[in-house]
């Protein structure tokens, strides 16, 4: 009888130590440190527009969207949203009502390290407003595009992706193929100086590349952008067209978020003729802050790479 006992008694343990693990089934750390823990792997997933794109790559779906007015839509431009609700708001203006009404199981986001932001808005953090609604995941955005990407495989992996599915795979081959004709390149054109920059009528604001994961990346693959005098934290050097010329650049990269807009801005400015670069014909496209996507960031390389090869050392 006593043995009978223990025996229950163990059973009874063993249950309820299996139903414990159930009710952890599925959890996942992000890139601010936050475990999210839940009961069944989420299905239904509520994300920030470039969230989207992270995750549609590698076939997770959400079934909404949340989109800030005002910034570019490159980052998603290459998938069909057909079938997904799609929220417009302005920045900081979400509500949680748009969000309740889509009845997420999980809301994906990006985590911003420099200045301990979420995209998406103030609420949008695990402490805020909108954690009341779902679970919140913010990926860690600014210290490589590539860490972003491989970031968003790992979370689709949990969330039932296969990341070695023949289509996915390929894309990672050719964004693989294409870094390394990059490299190539950079290794080939030694003193060879890149200035990625913002441009406006008023001034000239030059990117530090500790603020942005793309710069970063390019930096870590061989080359020499240019760090400029900027303030800790802060994301640009402003400099006067008159000083336009403060940091010497073989190649210019202009932010296109807007399309042609930076560029039209440069060439509608007759004191860009004093930069190097300009002045060389040596420019291009700087994909700044949008890519999160393998395929993305394989064509943006290649064009990089294009440049690089057709350029030469202008500076003294």
């Amino acid at each position: 009888m006593k043995r009978l006992t223990i025996t229950s008694a163990l059973a009874v343990l063993m249950a309820a130590t299996a139903s414990m693990a159930m009710a952890q089934d599925w959890s996942f750390t992000d890139g601010a440190g936050n475990t999210v823990s839940l009961d069944n792997p989420p299905e239904r997933i509520v994300a920030f527009s470039s969230s989207a794109a992270g995750l549609m790559q590698f076939g997770v779906n959400p079934v909404g969207i949340f989109i800030d007015e005002s910034a570019s839509g490159k980052s998603y431009a290459e998938f069909d949203l057909s079938g997904i609700e799609v929220i417009r708001t302005a920045w900081n203006e979400l509500q949680p009502e748009s969000l309740l009404a889509l009845d997420p199981d999980l809301i994906v986001t990006e985590y911003w390290p420099r200045t301990q932001s979420y995209s998406g808005g103030d609420q949008m953090s695990p402490q805020g407003q909108f954690s009341g609604v779902a679970p919140i995941i913010g990926i860690e955005q600014g210290a490589s595009i590539l860490g972003l990407i491989e970031a968003y495989g790992e979370l689709a992996e949990a969330l039932g992706a296969d990341l070695d599915a023949p289509e996915i795979a390929s894309q990672r081959e050719a964004f693989e193929q294409a870094r390394t004709e990059l490299t190539a390149a950079v290794s080939e054109k030694p003193g060879l100086k890149v200035m990625a920059a913002y441009a406006s009528d008023e001034s000239l604001m030059v990117a530090a590349p500790a603020g942005a994961a793309e710069l970063q990346d390019f930096t870590n693959w061989g080359l020499d952008v240019v760090v400029p005098d900027a303030p800790e934290g802060e994301y640009w050097g402003i400099l006067s067209w008159e000083n336009a010329d403060t940091y010497p650049a073989d190649v210019l990269l202009l932010d296109d978020r807007s399309g042609d807009d930076v560029r039209t801005a440069v060439e509608n400015q007759p004191l860009a003729e004093i930069i190097d670069a300009v002045r060389a014909g040596q420019v291009g496209d700087w994909p700044a802050w949008w890519i999160r996507t393998y395929g993305s960031y394989a064509a943006e390389l290649e064009e990089l790479t294009a440049l690089i090869e057709r350029s030469e050392v202008v500076t003294q």
